[in-house]
């Protein structure tokens, strides 16, 4: 924090903060729910499937209890966005319209800022082009035909920014240099494309129809590219660049957010143009991976903005597979997930245009499957069931499928369903069930396949507990907080114990509260995290402290005197202990003089821990 001071004042800094509630900028990127007085939800930092993410609006702090990611606002923006300290708090004054000068930025900063703002200004003047070209230029005509032939109304166009990128190799390398853009850095940022270091650059998406791609913030960071012919690749993305990591975005969230943790649901589509569709008849809740089957990234951000998803691919095999493969990552990472059904040979797109919206979110989205049946529904349809050994080999596989569930109560209405379905013993499935369990469990198969099959959240967090520690360290701990929290304290406690702290960051935190303090600052947890951002190692250990519930104690002068006198005797505890090994080792080398100096040394020491 303080060799932040020489490039961004202190005050802006602390102006920022103040200004960023946490619980908002948090709530950006997590679905949070208040409990008591603070909020909760699921790290975004590691994989998890119950909340132990909390938000405490008071202290303007975070922690994960889960991973023990913690800290104040800015670090919380640094971690999300890979951000360093300067750009987490410009990034957050931008927020807020507070205008910082950047004058005094390193010179690697700000070329790395540079490069960053010129990427992002390229791909927006970028897509304002496109999406220009598409619905006033004759070069957008037949894009333009295209989109409205598939019922794509006007004003989806325009709130999708669709666009079309024209039938040229260097319709926007030159528009680009004739804005000053460096052409090595468009095509470092996928704009323009070289087919080695020695060649000329020339536009990399040409004769398709645009669509934008945006980061969390809603800006533009790449492109989705569809062929209006038979070209081969039929869509064609951005490449990975600074700005666009297709693994860690999802298509539309930036703008489906809302209405996703409002319905506390989102719909999974394959690709873009479902996507758009199905905003245009209403289901504002709808996302898509980026041309890629899903990642567990991607399963990961679905989860901390809802627990339910509706998978609505395509009906093809290929589809099924997908839906299978994005089922897996999307449980494992804690969601509740249905398959809506399309009819064979038919996407979503397909469906909306030939049946319209309306059919589509009653017949489709609302009749979604649960996941079990839907895998029941797939096994099914590989076998004739007409066929008495086929419909033996079904029910085999079906079983196999019912044991991995992790609930007796969905495992007893699948096995009543086959047995009144096929006329079978119920009793005789539950028995060919519990065996087949063995042969799973045997096989050491049951962990990793609950992890995959768990259809539903699990309502206990399972936390390692901690060992207990031992009561000074744990008063070492209390006082740091309280320090944090009271000035006064603190400096009861520097003139009592000064940096006689026995854990070695303790005595460092303590330092640097001391040092907080004695420049005026006043008792605040999230300016001190500020004020110790430099000290990276530090700020986790300060959040932590900082987050113990210490209230009581704040005006208690009795127990803040109980935990300093336990501190000052553990510390000369040691102190004798070090001693005692001094003396030994002084007696063993028959250094009388000096034993016998420290025998006296040490009589009013043990005398004062008594």
């Amino acid at each position: 924090m303080r060799s932040m001071a020489g490039r961004i004042p202190e005050d802006v800094i602390e102006r920022v903060r103040s200004q960023n509630d946490i619980v908002d900028v948090i709530g950006q990127y997590v679905h949070l729910k208040k409990t008591g007085r603070n909020y909760f939800g699921l790290c975004p930092f590691h994989s998890e499937k119950s909340p132990s993410f909390a938000v405490h609006p008071d202290k303007q702090l975070f922690r994960c209890y889960g991973c023990g990611e913690s800290g104040n606002v800015f670090s919380f923006v640094m971690k999300v966005e890979g951000l360093e300290f300067p750009e987490a708090v410009y990034n957050l004054a931008q927020r807020v319209g507070i205008d910082i000068p950047r004058e005094e930025s390193t010179p690697e900063n700000e070329k790395a800022r540079k490069r960053k703002e010129s990427m992002l200004a390229a791909h927006d003047l970028v897509a304002k082009l496109y999406h220009h070209l598409l619905l006033n230029t004759d070069y957008g005509a037949q894009a333009r035909n295209y989109l409205l032939n598939r019922q794509m109304q006007l004003a989806t166009i325009e709130e999708f920014g669709l666009g079309y990128s024209p039938d040229s190799w260097d319709f926007i390398t030159q528009r680009l240099a004739k804005r000053g853009f460096s052409l090595s850095l468009m095509e470092e940022a996928g704009l323009l494309s070289q087919k080695d270091r020695n060649s000329r650059p020339f536009d990399r998406f040409r004769g398709r129809v645009m669509f934008p791609i945006h980061n969390s913030q809603g800006q533009v960071v790449a492109f989705g590219a569809r062929t209006l012919g038979d070209d081969q690749p039929k869509y064609l993305n951005s490449p990975e660049t600074p700005l666009f990591n297709k693994s860690h975005l999802l298509f539309n969230l930036h703008r489906a957010r809302t209405q996703i943790r409002k319905q506390q649901e989102a719909v999974l589509f394959e690709g873009y143009v479902d996507v758009i569709s199905a905003w245009q008849v209403g289901v504002h809740n709808g996302i898509a991976s980026l041309g890629t089957s899903l990642t567990e990234q991607q399963a990961r951000i679905i989860r901390r903005n809802t627990e339910t998803v509706i998978l609505c691919y395509d009906s093809d095999q290929a589809g099924i597979e997908a839906a299978f493969k994005g089922a897996d990552l999307l449980v494992a990472a804690g969601c509740t997930v249905k398959v809506a059904q399309m009819p064979q040979g038919m996407d979503p797109d397909d469906y909306i245009q030939q049946y319209g919206g309306e059919r589509f979110k009653q017949e489709i989205l609302l009749n979604a499957a649960s996941l079990t049946a839907y895998r029941l529904q797939v096994i099914r349809s590989r076998h004739t069931l007409n066929d008495e050994t086929e419909r033996m080999k079904f029910v085999h596989e079906a079983l196999e499928e019912i044991s991995r569930l992790p609930s007796a109560v969905e495992r007893d209405h699948y096995l009543r369903q086959i047995s009144e379905e096929f006329h079978l013993s119920l009793d005789a499935m539950k028995q060919e069930q519990k065996k087949i369990f063995k042969q799973q469990k045997k096989a050491g198969n049951r962990d990793n396949l609950k992890d995959g099959w768990n259809n539903s959240i699990d309502s206990s967090r399972s936390v390692a507990e901690k060992p207990m520690l031992p009561a000074y360290i744990k008063s070492e701990q209390y006082l740091l907080s309280l320090m944090i929290q009271s000035a006064e304290i603190a400096e009861q406690v520097q003139m009592k114990v000064g940096a006689d702290f026995v854990v070695e960051d303790h005595a460092a935190l303590a330092a640097h509260i001391y040092r907080y303090y004695s420049e005026g600052y006043v008792s605040d947890p999230a300016r001190f995290i500020s004020f110790l951002q430099d000290e990276k190692r530090l700020v986790e250990k300060a959040s932590e402290l900082a987050m113990m519930d210490v209230q009581a104690h704040l005006h208690a002068p009795r127990t803040v005197s109980d935990y300093i006198e336990q501190v000052v005797k553990n510390a000369k505890r040691m102190q004798i202990e070090q001693l005692e090994r001094e003396q030994r080792m002084h007696e063993r080398a028959g250094n009388t003089a000096e034993a016998v100096r420290i025998s006296l040394e040490l009589i009013p020491l043990k005398r004062s821990v008594k």
